[in-house]
């Protein structure tokens, strides 16, 4: 009888005892504040095996590719914090300084092991109604298909998009506004205007083009140079999105030094088109681009110091580029067999074409080595929606033969093997 009326006391008492240190938790500064932090992030490692007509000496590698941490604070539901830090490559980079009171100008390093830890972005978010947005700080560029899946779960290759990684700054930021939102009856349009800071010429090379002019070798970024970008998509449906992408901007002022007399201006233009339709993904991009003065760029990157550590190799004046792919769905819950299945597998197929130099100026060798085309194949297993293991079977074949070719071979086949995953 004792133990029965203990036990009524218990229960009629419990849910007011809950209650009062529900009430603590809340009222305390520290938890308060605390409830106003997200945390994110993303990765992914792969296993490469090379087997290059153009590069016989190509080693297989093991690779750390990148492990990103994204941090937010909401203040209130106008005012928010986004950042996102990343780890490439397993490690630490080096950094460049540039003391222009030596006799000539030093470039001064600071190393301490291979890869990089970089603030990818970092931006204060302004919401003005629900459909207009203000970021001010290190900005997403809205460009490509890379802007909307720059995440390895978002893609289904073990790399992300060829013809873009080889070409275009990957996971592309970089310091100024960035102003988005939607409109129609429906919200499916949708618009982004980035005012960033441009790049810096002293990087473009013949393979990559404009891809390492992204300014991260400095301690300081330049920016007597600014450029725009827009972005406008249509969403036909849930899963069908049609876009197309601009960016334009001066990268001359953006040199370590100030050795060039002449504008070097930059545009591109692409247009992508998304649709998940069932069991079926189609992706495809077309782009094109082109660089002002690039044979006077191109001559007087060839004088830059050795010690920047760039390519000094001619510039293409203008640049072309082309991807497609599909996707399906074999088993699983978006798939055709096995629906009561949570694990999913997909397999793919993707065809790239891409070439830095379509166009030169002047005197400028146009080297046909640079005009590429690759066709993939693999397969994605969606352990669970947030983890991924992914095979991926390439077939590119170059314009032309390399020095290091074997029988003036051109084709490059690469497999890889890895995991992704998101939190």
């Amino acid at each position: 009888m004792r133990l029965y009326i203990l036990l009524l006391v218990v229960l009629f008492a419990y849910p007011n005892f809950a209650k009062s240190q529900s009430d603590t938790l809340q009222n305390n500064p520290f938890f308060e504040k605390l409830s106003h932090f997200s945390l994110s992030g993303y990765g992914a490692m792969n296993y490469y095996n090379f087997d290059w007509q153009t590069d016989t000496a190509k080693r297989n590698v093991i690779d750390n590719e990148r492990f990103i941490i994204q941090l937010g604070y909401k203040w209130n539901d106008k005012i928010r914090l986004n950042s996102e830090i990343e780890f490439e490559h397993g490690g630490t980079g080096s950094e460049v300084e540039f003391d222009r009171f030596e006799e000539f100008g030093e470039f001064e390093f600071d190393i301490s092991k291979g890869g990089e830890v970089l603030l990818e972005q970092m931006n204060l978010e302004f919401t003005f109604k629900k459909r207009m947005h203000l970021q001010i700080g290190r900005v997403k560029v809205p460009f490509g298909l890379m802007f909307k899946q720059d995440e390895p779960t978002d893609y289904l290759t073990a790399i992300n998009s060829e013809m873009e990684t080889q070409m275009l700054p990957e996971n592309w930021t970089d310091n100024g506004l960035l102003f988005y939102g939607h409109f129609g009856k429906k919200r499916n349009w949708q618009y982004h205007v980035g005012f960033v800071n441009g790049l810096d010429g002293s990087a473009f090379n013949s393979a990559n083009w404009i891809k390492r002019g992204n300014q991260r070798r400095f301690e300081m970024v330049n920016a007597e140079n600014f450029a725009i970008s827009g972005r406008l998509d249509y969403q036909f449906s849930k899963g069908a999105v049609l876009g197309f992408s601009a960016y334009g901007g001066n990268t001359t002022g953006n040199r370590p030094k100030p050795d060039l007399k002449v504008q070097t201006p930059i545009g591109i233009a692409e247009l992508h088109f998304v649709n998940q339709s069932g069991p079926v993904l189609i992706k495809s991009m077309l782009l094109y681009g082109a660089l002002g003065n690039s044979e006077a760029l191109t001559n007087q990157n060839r004088n830059l110091s050795n010690n920047l550590n760039v390519k000094r190799t001619p510039v293409g004046a203008a640049v072309l580029g082309a991807l497609a792919e599909v996707g399906f769905t074999v088993f699983g819950q978006g798939g055709v067999l096995f629906k009561s299945w949570k694990t999913e597998c997909l397999l793919y197929g993707r065809y790239d074409y891409y070439d830095t130099m379509f166009k030169t100026q002047g005197l400028v060798f146009n080297n046909p080595r640079w005009e590429r085309q690759s066709i993939t194949i693999g397969s994605v297993i969606k352990i669970i929606d947030d983890v991924h293991l992914k095979l991926q079977y390439s077939l590119r074949e170059v314009g032309a033969p390399a020095a290091t070719s074997v029988n003036g071979g051109t084709s490059e086949k690469t497999f890889i093997g890895g995991f992704a995953f998101e939190f």
